[in-house]
């Protein structure tokens, strides 16, 4: 070999490797984008603020069994009542801290949480305040055991304070010093045991606020929360939080926050499952959408609010009064209800089901990998055993209209069903979209007639009366047909007593219908109508930012 021969493989080498450390980079202010969706829903979508709702609905539903709890023995020791809480994102919106950081390379550091704790205009989630107010007067002690930081407590009291919750003092408030990296809650949950008190309930936005979890990894943290399943609704209230949280870390064993934004977008995209991700056609929607997709596909904290929604939804079988009820029913949706939802075609601009365009191969192979909801199975076989009838509303046709399926979709969803023993898993149970729409226009053929099919009579000669439904979006209750816009935040304030009681809420953040609403009532005009960029400005022009982050 000559030397110039020697000299151009050597350029050559250099170019290749240049090369492949440009294409390996991913930057801080990409993995920050992955934070996009999750902080849409959560800031927007009226289906969070009702999961919140329900949340409270329940403790408050539990309240007094909890203090009944209370053993005549532990009040003759002393014993007194308390309620443990987190603060932020359980009591408080704590999301925009972490969405400020979309298009930029910022990361979470003491300086920018004590400037953000500082300068923080405190919005109470809806419930909150009411809950601990009466638990507060009933006499139960209320302890805020939070992962901010000690210098951070008179702040905090005073703006807690200031949007109503009970504010005792500062020995009810229970922080962290600057140098604890692991932020365990647990040691100061039993200083408060230490001191005499019973707790009757814990309430957190993380696992971690309610007990020690057992197991980094999220396959571990998941079989955690399948052992425990039993506390969640009771003593313990978890509400949803899928832009930030220690559900993120755990894709991977240890070390996460030593690995580089390209590790751990790796991590993410291993834990999702590459064939999963690349499905997505729009790479930016990809992007924008990962902490969403893990949340419910990689998270133990996923699992913990459908347990919690189906462990309630039991508990109000013995509530319900039949014998003053019309052959009471429970209606479920099903995909994203009792059917995780895992979506092989993620995409925004995928034709709604029953529309011109929409591609049935893709949904067919999808069902057939469906899996059941953590607890639905289990609630909808005890409701069934009290003597309910299940009815089952799909948004989906009878046929896909391929050649030579006159009702393959019908038969696959009633098969599917039947075979994870779903109860009432047959063609009369399941209502799909069309069968009852004959007097509707397609595009008014909504799930308000599958609805009045079922009370009305026309589906098995029968009126019944719903005393329970249950679905991840909100247009699947009766809302409508109270004169409520189901897309509105001021719909579920309206009904704000209802959520955890005649309708149960299962978190869904990556349901692309819903997704697309969203979007569409944000923008004015359909997604569909826009560029790739121009439906990636108005996700980002959505995101909550902090003025003056540090960042």
């Amino acid at each position: 070999m000559t030397k110039v021969q020697t000299s151009i493989l050597l350029i050559l080498t250099a170019c290749t490797s240049v090369s492949s450390a440009l294409s390996n980079h991913y930057s801080q202010r990409e993995l920050n984008e992955e934070k996009v969706v999750a902080s849409n829903w959560q800031q927007h979508s009226p289906e969070y603020e009702a999961l919140v709702y329900q949340s409270f609905n329940m403790a408050r539903d539990n309240l007094a069994n909890a203090l009944s709890q209370l053993s005549k023995g532990e009040r003759a020791e002393g014993k007194r009542a308390a309620i443990v809480t987190d603060i932020d994102d359980t009591l408080i919106d704590g999301t925009t801290y972490f969405s400020s950081m979309v298009g930029t390379d910022g990361v979470r550091n003491i300086d920018a949480s004590m400037s953000w704790w500082q300068t923080q205009r405190m919005e109470a989630l809806p419930g909150a305040v009411d809950f601990l107010n009466e638990a507060n007067n009933k006499g139960v002690e209320i302890f805020y055991i939070s992962g901010r930081f000690n210098e951070a407590k008179e702040v905090s009291m005073a703006k807690l304070k200031q949007l109503g919750f009970p504010i005792k003092g500062p020995e009810y408030f229970l922080f962290q010093t600057t140098d604890n990296e692991t932020l365990s809650k647990e040691e100061h949950r039993q200083k408060i045991r230490d001191k005499g008190y019973h707790i009757l309930m814990l309430l957190g936005d993380q696992l971690d606020d309610l007990a020690e979890v057992q197991g980094r990894y999220f396959t571990q943290r998941q079989q955690w929360v399948h052992q425990n399943r039993s506390h969640f609704s009771k003593d313990w209230i978890s509400l949803p939080n899928l832009v930030y949280g220690s559900w993120e870390s755990a894709v991977v064993t240890e070390g996460f926050s030593q690995l580089s934004p390209r590790q751990k977008h790796d991590a993410n995209l291993d834990a999702l499952g590459h064939s999963y991700f690349s499905q997505i056609q729009d790479p930016t929607f990809a992007r924008h959408n990962i902490n969403a997709m893990l949340w419910v596909n990689a998270s133990a904290d996923y699992h913990a609010l459908t347990y919690q929604a189906y462990n309630h939804a039991t508990g109000m079988l013995e509530k319900l009064d039949q014998k003053t009820m019309e052959n009471p029913v429970i209606v479920v949706d099903i995909n994203g209800t009792i059917l995780q939802y895992t979506p092989l075609k993620p995409d925004l601009n995928q034709p709604a089901p029953g529309s011109e365009g929409h591609d049935y191969s893709w949904f067919l192979k999808r069902q057939k990998q469906a899996k059941p909801t953590s607890g639905a199975l289990e609630f909808l076989a005890a409701a069934k055993a009290k003597g309910f009838d299940i009815f089952y509303i799909s948004e989906q046709p009878v046929s896909s209209g391929l050649p030579g399926s006159s009702k393959d979709i019908e038969e696959l969803i009633v098969g599917e069903l039947k075979e994870l023993g779903y109860p009432d898993a047959d063609e009369t149970h399941v209502v799909s979209k069309e069968e009852y729409c004959s007097e509707a226009e397609p595009k008014d053929c909504t799930k308000t007639i599958q609805r009045r099919a079922i009370t009305g009579g026309r589906v098995d000669n029968k009126k019944h009366q719903v005393a329970l439904y249950i679905s991840d979006t909100l247009s699947d209750f009766d809302l409508e047909e109270k004169g409520f816009d189901p897309d509105l935040k001021t719909s579920v304030a309206a009904n704000k007593d209802l959520f955890g009681r005649q309708y149960m809420v299962i978190p869904n953040p990556i349901n692309t219908r819903r997704l697309v609403t969203l979007y569409n009532d944000y923008a004015g005009t359909p997604m569909s109508d826009l560029s790739s960029e121009e439906q990636a400005s108005i996700r980002l022009k959505m995101i909550r930012d902090w003025p003056e982050k540090p960042f």
